[in-house]
């Protein structure tokens, strides 16, 4: 991402904190229109497990500080967006100009390279304004940064397409610099932030408050259908849900008070279990926060947390002969208990030689603050719907489309 997946931006996942706000939150830890329901396809690509390890150490190596952008927006460095794997298409312009994009909820930026980017991947779309008769100038500078690089650019204003509904005078950010190692091999061209608007660099407006405002869909509500093991499918509804891709009614989450501070869509945990056993890793207030999290690979929190949680899990063999036998881990939030066993929580990649190969899906990131990421192995178990409009977060088992079928 261009700077955060959790953050504002995304270049690669991070979350963008001001100063005012980790002092908020430290002090916490120690105290009538178109009702069409539009789908965005979208595409999965497994790593290989050299890309699934050197993505891990990038994480483990950038996700230690808070860093503050030319705009004076925070950013934690919690993950390399080469781990969001799920990207879909948005079109700019007019005639509309097309791009590949990570549809991310932990990040409110949409940008894109432009044509005049210095050090973009070679062969990757470039946005060009004097090509497009629905162009406006903005100009502002633009710059996130990540833990393991960063994005800069300007904003402009253009027609944007997103599943079929173009948005009017949509402000993105035109990227002239992008930290080209974390970027260069992407198989995406940029970040579709659907994040919270307070998280948002230079203020843009969000892509699914102006879907709403400009009559374009009902209601403030998206939802993601995550395919596991490369298998098509994978979806983002707008404007509401898609009865066809989860079994049961769903079960909400209100967003977190504390997200006035963290601007995530951030959700408080009331307990974590392995195996049923409580591992005591929430606090007896306040719980544990967790940004759920579209453009992050992994579940990670707190690194001793976590370790708490590995221990009680045991290892994973290399070669995945006991990954089946490991414990059942138990979230429990708004009241309800969700269950994640190893088919979700054990990453399977393939080596050099095309064996499958087992790793945990799970790590500890110290994001300076005390929070956890529902990441994809947790979303792809739960169909997932974001609610702007009641400000909550609801989960339902997730069913893949037609003859696929996930397990539970």
């Amino acid at each position: 991402r261009c700077q955060s997946a959790l953050s504002p931006p995304t270049c690669v996942p991070y979350f963008p904190i001001s100063a005012i706000m980790k002092a908020a939150v430290l002090a916490l830890a120690t105290a009538g229109v178109g009702a069409e329901i539009i789908s965005v396809p979208l595409v999965h690509k497994p790593k290989t497990l050299e890309e699934f390890r050197a993505a891990s150490a990038r994480r483990a190596a950038g996700g230690r500080a808070i860093q503050v952008n030319a705009h004076g927006l925070p950013s934690v460095a919690l993950t390399d967006l080469e781990d969001a794997e799920y990207y879909g298409e948005v079109e700019i312009g007019t005639p509309a100009q097309k791009f590949t994009v990570i549809y991310d909820t932990g990040s409110s930026n949409l940008w894109v390279p432009a044509k005049g980017c210095s050090n973009c991947k070679d062969g990757t779309p470039r946005y060009d304004s004097q090509s497009s008769s629905t162009y406006q100038k903005d100009g502002r500078s633009f710059a996130i940064q990540y833990g393991t690089g960063s994005c800069n650019g300007f904003i402009s204003k253009d027609t944007t397409t997103i599943g079929g509904l173009p948005i009017t005078g949509f402000e993105f950010a035109e990227v002239t610099e992008e930290a080209k190692d974390v970027f260069g091999t992407a198989p995406f061209d940029g970040i579709l932030g659907m994040g919270v608007a307070a998280a948002a660099v230079d203020k843009v407006p969000m892509p699914m408050d102006q879907l709403v405002a400009q009559g374009k869909v009902q209601h403030n509500i998206f939802a993601f259908y995550l395919s596991s093991g490369g298998k098509t499918g994978s979806t983002l509804t707008l404007g509401g849900t898609d009865s066809s891709l989860h079994d049961g009614d769903f079960k909400y989450v209100p967003v977190a008070a504390a997200s006035h501070l963290l601007p995530y869509w951030l959700i408080s945990a009331k307990d974590i279990k392995i195996g049923g056993e409580s591992t005591k890793s929430c606090n007896a207030f306040l719980g544990c926060y967790m940004v759920v999290d579209t453009g992050t690979s992994v579940l990670a929190g707190p690194p001793n947390a976590v370790n708490v949680l590995l221990s009680k899990i045991g290892n994973v063999s290399s070669d995945c002969s006991n990954a089946q036998s490991l414990p059942e881990i138990t979230i429990t939030m708004g009241g309800n208990d969700f269950a994640l066993g190893p088919d979700f929580y054990v990453i399977r990649v393939k080596d050099a030689n095309g064996q499958e190969q087992c790793q945990m899906g799970i790590e500890g990131i110290n994001a300076g603050v005390p929070l956890w990421i529902l990441g994809d192995p947790f979303l792809r178990k739960y169909y997932t719907v974001w609610d702007g409009e009641q400000k909550r977060v609801g989960f339902a088992p997730a069913k893949a489309p037609a003859e696929q079928a996930i397990i539970v």
